[in-house]
């Protein structure tokens, strides 16, 4: 299947976002242990080119990696040590439900496009990558990916993604905690617009790797151009509600969005979580490879 359409043309991500994501990488704070040799640098001592330490020789030991030099000045046998390098597990929540498919473009087709992009940059340096989404109440998981070569096939998987339904954050962030192989950084794009978004971000502090939550709104959500009487409709669960739009009821709602955005912002930072929002028609060149480089989740 063909990735889904987006702003930018007809693929998933243009030519040109693919080939600076080539350039770039992303980053964990924490030092994660992999399961196979890659391009990270792993709190084991390993056999890499990299030196790290010596330590005294004991029976058994590699004859290859001895210090003879040190041997020759201090009559004592040592065993150099390198760091070894392994590779990191990139992790990409989407979240699915019906609010998302709000805005111009929708929150949705960011959220997809974002997860193609941060997964490609992990491709391209040798992490292993996997997507995780909800949508009406379904858990979905891509297999995990490794390589350059995975990633059209990551990208079908993106593309058959369709929004719906309510946003059931924490089970998803459950399902992924349970059905990870290894920690590593775990990325969620969502609006968070949910009430139990405080529960999902708890569940998150409780995995052992690095997290960055990529909040993300419409722009008409940011300041809604409405006037006069309306009435609105909750994309998910139907409820409805009649208000009437002036300046004293936006004045309400920018003082409301600003509050919900701070108390966002200041629960990831209570966990240690990297926080970013960005409007669904902000270019991915901005969003990724500027606004997350300041955050040094990607260099």
């Amino acid at each position: 299947m063909r990735p889904r359409a987006a702003a930018e043309g007809d693929y998933l991500l243009p030519p040109e976002l693919l080939r600076k994501l080539e350039r770039a990488a992303i980053q964990s704070r924490r030092v994660m242990v992999g399961r196979t040799k890659g391009e990270r640098r792993s709190a084991k001592r390993g056999t890499s080119v990299e030196f790290a330490d010596f330590r005294s020789y004991v029976p058994g030991d590699d004859l290859r990696y001895l210090d003879w030099n040190a041997y020759a000045r201090l009559q004592r046998l040592f065993v150099k040590l390198f760091h070894e390098e392994e590779d990191l597990h990139v992790y990409a929540l989407i979240d699915g439900s019906a609010s998302m498919r709000f805005g111009t473009p929708t929150k949705f087709d960011f959220a997809v496009r974002a997860a193609g992009a941060l997964g490609y940059m992990g491709l391209c340096s040798g992490d292993r990558v996997q997507v995780y989404a909800r949508a009406d109440g379904t858990p979905l998981r891509s297999r995990q990916f490794r390589g350059r070569g995975c990633a059209m096939e990551m990208f079908d998987w993106l593309g058959r993604l369709e929004a719906g339904g309510e946003t059931e954050l924490p089970q998803a962030v459950e399902m992924l905690l349970r059905t990870q192989p290894a920690p590593g950084v775990v990325f969620v794009i969502s609006d968070l617009l949910s009430e139990d978004w405080q529960e999902a971000v708890s569940h998150l502090a409780v995995g052992k790797g690095d997290v960055c939550v990529l909040q993300v709104f419409a722009r008409e959500e940011v300041r809604p151009e409405l006037q006069g009487d309306l009435r609105l409709v909750d994309a998910e669960t139907g409820a409805e509600r009649e208000i009437t739009m002036g300046r004293r009821a936006m004045r309400d709602y920018e003082r409301t969005r600003d509050e919900f955005l701070g108390s966002v912002r200041a629960a990831c930072n209570r966990y240690g979580f990297s926080w970013l929002f960005a409007t669904s028609d902000q270019s991915l060149d901005d969003v990724l490879l500027r606004s997350l480089r300041k955050l040094g989740v990607v260099r």
